[in-house]
């Protein structure tokens, strides 16, 4: 049975602001699985604990949703980082399942 077929079971949410410093997420004890939405600003973000910028990792754009849904990502969890990409702050959502 993939990891997409059992059941989440939440573990925890939280609101993150990004802006320009990179900042991580809080993730709970026993956490394995997260779905971020990005709220009112792109952001660049790495998953391997580098710090974001327009020259290192990924980019986001408001509304898209990063799914970590299988118990593999559960070491990138405490690495990710977000910056934001303009002078906005941007938000997270983050729901978090173990």
């Amino acid at each position: 049975m993939s990891s997409l077929e059992r059941p989440l079971n939440p573990k925890g949410d939280e609101q993150v602001t990004v802006s320009n410093v990179a900042v991580g997420l809080t993730v709970p004890d026993g956490a394995r699985r997260a779905v971020i939405q990005v709220k009112t600003a792109a952001i660049y973000f790495c998953e391997d604990g580098g710090t974001p910028s327009s020259s290192n990792g990924l980019t986001a754009d408001i509304d898209d949703i990063l799914e970590y849904l299988d118990a593999d990502y559960a070491s990138l969890l405490p690495r990710f980082k977000a910056i934001r990409q303009g002078a906005a702050d941007a938000t997270l959502k983050i729901l978090y399942y173990d």
